[in-house]
Order: structure tokens, then C-alpha cells, then sequence
């Protein structure tokens, strides 16, 4: 396995801390002035809430139209007040910080707080088949890190299903395909064929019968279910392949350990995995913050910076633990 370029974590946040002190002192002048308008905010809430309540029990005045017309005025007042201000702040942080933490780690870096992984490569990884109805995300982010590109972002992808009562009224649900992180790298192996990694979800519920059931069904236009050597991977995992004596060379006991040890650090059915066209596309479901800004932080304290690199770390940590840096057969 190739040396880790996720090492001297404590130095490097440190280090970041002392480049960035200049930057984050104003973005923190920010911070403090948001939350001190937003306390200001809820005050004039809590006030004045108070006072219509006195002046209605007061006047016998009809309460409805008139908690109608105070909400409307607070929700305008947030939208035009705090809202801005929250806006800023986190414009700031993504632009000014962000890059920043990110290059520390990768190189020929790029950021964007409002993009995410194209609808294109999300169905590229024919991990999810539905189509969405929502397709939604932020913090995209590419870079290399070492010998391997890496481009992802936070997904959520959902459908809607419509149903009509009894009085004609249409209801409309929301469904989630996919919540987490999307990430697509540079696979170290070259390779022609397809081949899907997915949780072992219905053998662990269903036994002998979801395994015949996998078999039947969960192949369809992903090849043919194989078998792997390594009883706890198969235990975790069903695997597919359109080549099968391809995918086997290519999974290795090694790169299944890797797979567990990805499971382990992610949790147990939370991800996908597609090999094509010389890519990995790993979908890692679960909620991720990433760069989300916590506005409860003071961004000059180290242990915020830290935060966040953990959060950075934390996803970059897979390409490492399938060992991809390792390039055994140039591609």
C-alpha cells in the first residue's frame, strides 16, 4: 500500500491557521456581526410577539387575520435582513477559506460551493437507475491528490410520487435515491469491462431466497453476479460484472480488504461502487457537512479549521483506503 498524503494532520492545520489568520479575521468580524443581528432579530420577535398578544386579549381584537399579517412581516423581515447578511458570511468563507484547505491537500484544485457532480456522471456510474425528479447539491470539489484526480461533491437526488383522496385533492411525496457524497477517481487499473459494487442488503434479509433473488434480477444490464473469494466481502457485498474473469482480476483479496475497511470507516450499507471506462464511482451515502458553514464556530479558532479538514479528510480518506495511488498497471 502507497504511503499516506494524509499524514501530519495537526501540523498542517496549524500551518493553515498562521496563513490564513488575516483572512479569517475579518470573515470572523463577519460571524459575530450575523449572530449579533440575528439575536436582534429574535428579540424583536419575542417582543413584539408579547405586545400583540397583550394588545388582542387586551381589545378583543380576532386573532387569526391579524397573526396572519405579524408572521408574513416577520418571515419578509428575515428575507431581507438576515438573510443577506448569512449570504455574505457564507460567500466569504467558501471563496476566501475554503480553497485554501483544499489545496493544502490536493493539487490543481477547484471549488465551488454552489456546483455539484453533473447529472450526466451521476448516471454515467449506473449505480442509480431511477430518475429524479429533484437533483440537487454543493461543495464541488476536484483536485489530485497525488497521482489520482478526484472530483466530488455533496448529492441528493430524489422522485416524487402523486396520489389522489377521496376529495380529489392531489398529494405529492418526496423520495430520496441517493443523500451523501458523490465521488468519481481515476481507477489504477485498466480495465474494458463494467463492474457494480453494491450492499448485500437482500441476502442479509432474505438469505438463500434474496441471494436467488439478486441473481434473477439485481443483474440486469449490469452483467452477471460473481463470486469472490473472501466470505466476509461476500457477506457485505454482491458484486456484477459484464466480464467476469476481469473483475475477478481486478477485485483481488487485496482491493476486497480495502472494501471492508472502506465499509468499516463509512458504515456498513452505505456504499456503491461502479468501475467504468477506467473510473471508480463510489457513492457514499449518509450526511456528510463538508464545507457547510457552522455559524456557531468562530472561524479563528484552530479547532474550526480543524473541523473542517476533518470533514475534507474524512472523504479523501477512501481514495487511500482502495489504495488508488498504487498504480501497478500504467492505464
Amino acid at each position: 500500500m502507497s504511503v499516506s498524503l494524509l499524514n501530519n494532520i495537526e501540523q498542517r492545520v496549524s500551518d493553515l491557521q498562521f496563513q490564513l489568520q488575516y483572512r479569517l479575521q475579518p470573515i470572523e468580524d463577519l460571524r459575530l456581526e450575523y449572530k449579533k443581528q440575528l439575536k436582534t432579530f429574535w428579540l424583536i420577535v419575542v417582543a413584539s410577539l408579547a405586545i400583540f398578544i397583550s394588545i388582542v386579549l387586551f381589545l378583543y381584537l380576532p386573532l387569526a387575520p391579524l397573526f396572519i399579517i405579524l408572521i408574513i412581516g416577520y418571515i419578509l423581515t428575515y428575507i431581507y435582513w438576515i438573510k443577506p447578511l448569512k449570504k455574505n458570511l457564507c460567500e466569504q468563507f467558501h471563496n476566501g477559506i475554503v480553497p485554501h484547505i483544499v489545496s493544502e491537500f490536493l493539487s490543481e484544485t477547484y471549488f465551488n460551493a454552489n456546483s455539484y457532480i453533473s447529472e450526466k456522471d451521476y448516471f454515467l456510474s449506473n449505480l442509480f437507475r431511477r430518475s429524479t425528479d429533484k437533483y440537487d447539491g454543493s461543495n464541488l470539489t476536484q483536485g489530485n491528490l497525488g497521482q489520482t484526480s478526484v472530483l466530488f461533491s455533496n448529492l441528493h437526488t430524489q422522485y416524487k410520487t402523486q396520489s389522489t383522496d377521496s376529495k380529489g385533492r392531489t398529494r405529492t411525496q418526496w423520495h430520496t435515491i441517493f443523500r451523501g457524497v458523490f465521488l468519481i477517481a481515476d481507477s489504477n487499473k485498466n480495465f474494458n469491462g463494467e463492474i457494480y459494487i453494491f450492499p448485500d442488503t437482500a441476502e442479509r434479509i432474505f438469505g438463500g431466497i434474496g441471494r436467488w433473488m439478486q441473481e434473477k434480477f439485481g443483474a440486469t444490464g449490469r452483467g452477471e453476479m460473481i463470486y469472490l473469494e473472501d466470505p466476509d466481502f461476500e457477506k457485505r457485498y454482491v458484486v456484477y460484472a459484464t466480464d467476469p474473469v476481469e473483475a475477478r482480476y481486478i477485485l483481488t483479496p487485496s482491493m476486497q480488504q480495502y472494501f471492508m475497511n472502506l465499509s468499516d470507516t463509512f458504515g456498513k450499507g452505505s456504499l456503491h461502487a461502479s468501475f467504468i471506462n477506467g473510473k471508480l464511482y463510489l457513492a457514499l451515502s449518509g450526511d456528510f457537512e463538508l464545507f457547510t458553514l457552522n455559524t456557531n464556530k468562530p472561524l479563528n479558532d484552530e479547532q474550526t479549521i480543524k473541523y473542517y479538514v476533518g470533514n475534507l479528510i474524512h472523504i479523501l480518506s477512501a481514495v487511500e483506503i482502495l489504495d488508488l495511488n498504487t498504480r501497478i498497471w500504467n492505464k
